[in-house]
């Protein structure tokens, strides 16, 4: 009995981190998208 109780809270402490990072990840992917937009710099040659 201890052990299942055990297990079911670790698997739901589980889902809620796979949430969280999940979210922070949509967010961060949004993120990334405008930052690339203004890291593009165009390398001259010489001169």
């Amino acid at each position: 009995m201890k052990s299942k109780k055990l297990i079911l809270a670790i698997a739901i402490f589980g889902g809620m981190l796979f949430t969280a990072e999940a979210t922070n990840i949509i967010d961060l992917d949004g993120q990334t998208k405008t930052e690339l937009k203004k890291k593009k710099r165009n390398i001259g040659g010489n001169g």
